[in-house]
């Protein structure tokens, strides 16, 4: 049995539901610098007083929100040798994550980063099948009011995890056909083994739809992530598609996540997004910004 406890409440809820699928886990309490200054409090789970009382009272903390305001304590979980789990630092600066990096190595413990694909069983099963992937494309169509940039900062986290390697060259193009704001963003990652990872990310589609297609040395592989179906074509029956159907988890989305991240402990196994990945994607972020700065300018 792990105690757990939650830093932030504005997105306390889903994680709250999600620790109660877990039996393994122990709901703690919360922790919320902006609920000691409030006259009313939440009723029906334990308010901690100090960041210091939960840190005693945890063996596990999770940060709720993907906010950098919460970077110090983070980097305080960690020095109590805390194993942390952090919604997602998309709004961490480079040199937090790699303080963190620092301090995690020093602590001995494990810091797992949330990602709404890594951790599923349909992302799980086309990693085992793409060991040394040679060309993978990912399409995604979302409606309207969708920020494909962060999508783009997802799906380059993602494809890091699948090529097992880092980004050499970048190249982007932007177009906006609607609004001032992308409509469509196509992302070229060259990897220093040889691989490419194409990225196409749109707005006005007239469904939601992510794929990805891997072209292995032996093997492609398409994933429909929406409908949960993988193709698998080999070497050995090139004739033959085979058809998975990846079973959906009666855990929900963050439960699958935190589970995912209690098996780690238990087997001390390396998380499913580290901060290593995540410092990997930052940065290819930044070239990947500049470059949609240069297209905005040029057009």
């Amino acid at each position: 049995m792990l105690n757990i406890g939650i830093v932030g409440l504005k997105n306390a809820a889903p994680y709250i539901d999600a620790i109660g699928e877990l039996p393994d886990f122990c709901f703690k309490g919360i922790y919320d610098p902006c609920l000691l200054i409030e006259s009313q409090q939440p009723a029906g789970f334990n308010i901690f007083q100090s960041f210091g009382d939960l840190c005693c009272e945890c063996d596990t903390v999770v940060f709720s929100i993907d906010d950098n305001l919460y970077h110090p304590l983070v980097c305080e979980a960690i020095r109590h040798t805390l194993n942390v789990f952090v919604a997602g630092v998309q709004n961490y600066q480079t040199e937090e994550l790699n303080e963190m990096l620092t301090l995690r190595d020093e602590a001995c413990c494990t810091v797992h980063v949330g990602h709404p694909h890594i951790c599923t069983p349909m992302f799980r099963e086309l990693r085992r099948l793409c060991f040394h992937p040679l060309d993978v494309e990912c399409h995604i169509t979302r409606n309207a009011n969708t920020n494909l940039v962060s999508l783009a900062r997802t799906e380059v986290g993602m494809l890091l995890t699948l090529m097992r390697a880092n980004v050499h060259r970048v190249a982007v193009n932007v177009y906006s056909s609607f609004s001032r704001v992308p409509d469509s963003i196509r992302i070229r990652l060259d990897f220093d083994n040889g691989a490419v990872g194409n990225v196409s990310i749109n707005r006005y589609g007239s469904s939601a739809a992510h794929t990805i297609r891997a072209v292995n040395y032996n093997s492609i592989a398409e994933a429909e992530l929406t409908s949960g179906r993988i193709t698998f074509i080999n070497n050995e029956s090139p004739e033959t598609a085979e058809n998975l159907i990846i079973e959906s988890n009666r855990l929900s989305k963050l439960a699958m996540q935190l589970d995912t991240f209690r098996n780690c402990l238990m087997n001390r196994n390396e998380p499913h997004n580290s901060i290593e990945n995540e410092i990997r994607a930052q940065l290819a972020c930044q070239r990947i910004n500049e470059k949609m700065r240069i297209n905005f300018n040029v057009f």
